[in-house]
């Protein structure tokens, strides 16, 4: 059994397809690398092209075509042809990532008759216009030939079926941690790969009207907009840029409140599942697919506008524990062990 995911950075997509690999023992294969830093030790796993190596003609010719459709997200989001068709050659019932690295399942399977399974954080079923019209139809093709469909969010299951297509729901994973720590200081996070599609300056908006520190943790896919930002709200925000695990874990053990947009965005969004491991209520936007794990007013807030989450975040800032021991005991059917024996579960 393999596990592929297209690329190697700092998102939620690759971390979920390590942890998988982790925790079931099955062979992660990774298309690129494209920086991320995670930690692949006991995981068996193969890179096609390692950090800083360049592809041919047909790469170039992918970035190009990437760059029409996804710009704001930087040249390490290319979708990468040459790679793509490469993988053909694995072996062996497989689990893709999203799909572009599920179109090599297509394709094997309409070569050699191998199935496979395809895990969709995304769909772009969804969207109009006659520039989407080539990924709606490849999309199709590879949900369709897909010998099992798994999705993250029953926001994503609802709009596949309305499409004609079944999947089944596995929520991303967390590791919950053992204890939580009731000294929590007046620091609100959010976490993310942060591009202009995450809208960064309604968090910088919301650092205004917070009562306490902000801080926004995670990569950024280009540096301009990044700069630009920092520029804008670097006041009121403090910007951390790439972090590893361990600063991570810090900062959630440390929070108070963590707060996450969306914007027809309809997974859960990982450090939002990662916080509430650590005991910190979560405030989410009606955008995002982490609202089906809200409990209103008990392990978090589901908001409309950035006036009524800056208002929910100094509430729970007045007293964040109760609300942090519920959200921790909701990460805890969460764990990545849970997810990896779901799995098991529907693709055995």
């Amino acid at each position: 059994m393999n596990i592929a995911v297209r690329l190697l950075w700092n998102s939620g997509v690759p971390r979920m397809a390590v942890e998988e690999a982790r925790h079931t023992g099955w062979k992660l294969v990774v298309y690129r690398d494209a920086g991320g830093n995670y930690d692949l030790s006991g995981v068996d796993y193969t890179i096609l092209r390692g950090k800083g190596e360049k592809g041919g003609l047909l790469s170039h010719i992918s970035s190009f075509i990437t760059s029409f459709y996804a710009d704001h997200r930087g040249k390490q989001a290319t979708v990468d042809l040459d790679l793509i068709l490469k993988a053909r050659l694995l072996k062996g019932y497989t689990l893709f990532h999203d799909q572009f690295a599920g179109i090599t399942g297509y394709l094997r399977k309409r070569k050699t008759g191998e199935e496979y399974a395809l895990y969709l954080h995304e769909t772009s079923l969804t969207i109009s216009g006659v520039k989407y019209l080539l990924p709606r139809e490849m999309e199709r093709r590879v949900i369709r030939e897909a010998k099992k469909v798994i999705t993250n969010s029953m926001w994503n299951r609802n709009v596949l079926r309305e499409k004609g297509f079944d999947a089944e729901v596995v929520y991303p994973g967390c590791y919950p941690a053992e204890k939580i720590s009731d000294s929590r200081e007046r620091l609100v996070l959010s976490v993310s790969m942060w591009d202009t599609g995450r809208k960064p300056h309604l968090y910088g908006e919301i650092s205004r009207r917070v009562k306490g520190k902000f801080v926004m943790a995670g990569s950024w896919a280009r540096e301009d907009t990044r700069r630009q930002f920092e520029k804008e709200y670097g006041d009121t925000v403090i910007v951390t840029g790439k972090v590893s695990d361990q600063e991570l874990m810090s900062l959630y053990s440390r929070a108070s409140a963590l707060v996450r947009f969306g914007f027809n965005e309809r997974g859960p969004g990982m450090g939002v599942l990662e916080a509430m491991g650590y005991g910190v209520p979560v405030v989410v936007n009606e955008g995002l697919g982490s609202k089906e794990l809200v409990k209103q007013g008990e392990n978090g807030f589901v908001v409309k506008d950035v006036e009524e989450a800056s208002s929910r975040i100094n509430e729970i800032l007045e007293n964040p524990l109760p609300m942090g021991r519920n959200a921790w005991e909701t990460a805890k059917s969460l764990s990545w062990e849970n997810h990896a024996k779901r799995l098991k579960e529907i693709l055995s």
